[in-house]
């Protein structure tokens, strides 16, 4: 969709849901010493300024990332996410903002995880966004940059020579097909490399049903899979924009069940106060 800039939403609390869970698996991928593939199949920039350009147009930072790092005492997960964004703007924490550092899209925190062997492919259509990501990761060995559809190039990445990888889907969904299209690619992906790390974001918006989406996506998969919803806002009160978001994870690592479980309240709590609510479902185990 090459209308699509991330910047606008640089930083709301679907960023904060979907960064932290990433965060989470590459940090477990990092555990053993094998080297491990990460594919960014949606790249955007890398980074962004939260002051300037799209993201100060309609400031979604302000009721995600904002919020977050106005806070103390973190969770584990929460705590690591914020420190990562703090030294990529330059603030101290708990901080608040605008700060005049860069906020860091989910390249620019894959390559804080990697390690020398591990690699990253990143692809990004949109020619400006994709002239960003290529200036500020080029320099990187261990990436990549495509200015492919990122979807479509999975067949030819999988299964990675080293058979560890996190296949990282962050569509904008702003097009009907983006629903047909990710779980089509998701089952020919699964074929080629069952065992991957897949993380799937997609949004909670009033005229769609969340539990179809939700639904199909576990149904792909019979292994160990989890869905996790974060609710910023009410949908029966007529919210026209989206209400939240959730994620489905196709081989979880086993420590995400009890970081989740201790995150989602507490992002609920900071991003959407009285009307906020989250949900985990758990199966194959």
């Amino acid at each position: 969709m090459l209308s699509y800039r991330h910047a606008f939403h640089a930083g709301n609390a679907a960023d904060v849901l979907k960064h932290a869970v990433l965060i989470c698996c590459l940090d477990y991928l990092g555990q053993k010493e094998k080297p491990f593939l990460v594919i960014d199949t949606h790249a955007g920039a890398g980074f962004y300024p939260l002051t300037a350009g799209y993201a100060a147009q309609n400031r979604e930072w302000e009721g995600g990332v904002g919020r977050l790092l106005e806070c103390d005492n973190l969770p584990p997960l929460l705590g690591r996410y914020a420190a990562l964004v703090k030294d990529s703007l330059g603030v101290e924490l708990p901080a608040k903002l605008p700060p005049a550092g860069l906020y860091p899209g989910s390249p620019a925190l894959i390559q804080r995880l990697l390690r020398p062997r591990d690699q990253a492919v990143c692809f990004e259509l949109h020619p400006v966004d994709f002239t960003a990501l290529k200036d500020a990761f080029k320099a990187d060995k261990r990436f990549r940059l495509l200015r492919e559809d990122g979807l479509g190039g999975l067949k030819a990445l999988l299964p990675p020579p080293s058979r560890r990888g996190c296949i990282f889907i962050d569509p904008p969904y702003e097009v009907k097909s983006d629903y047909t299209e990710v779980p089509e690619h998701l089952a020919g992906a699964l074929t080629r490399f069952s065992t991957g790390l897949y993380i799937t974001w997609y949004p909670l918006l009033q005229q769609l049903s969340a539990s179809a989406v939700r639904e199909t996506l576990l149904g792909l998969y019979g292994g160990n899979r989890c869905a996790a919803e974060l609710r910023t806002a009410d949908p029966d009160n007529g919210v026209k924009r989206m209400y939240g978001s959730g994620m489905v994870i196709y081989n979880p690592p086993w420590t995400l069940r009890k970081t989740l479980e201790e995150s989602l309240p507490v992002l609920a709590s900071i991003l959407g106060g009285a009307e906020a609510a989250w949900d985990l479902w758990w199966e194959g185990e």
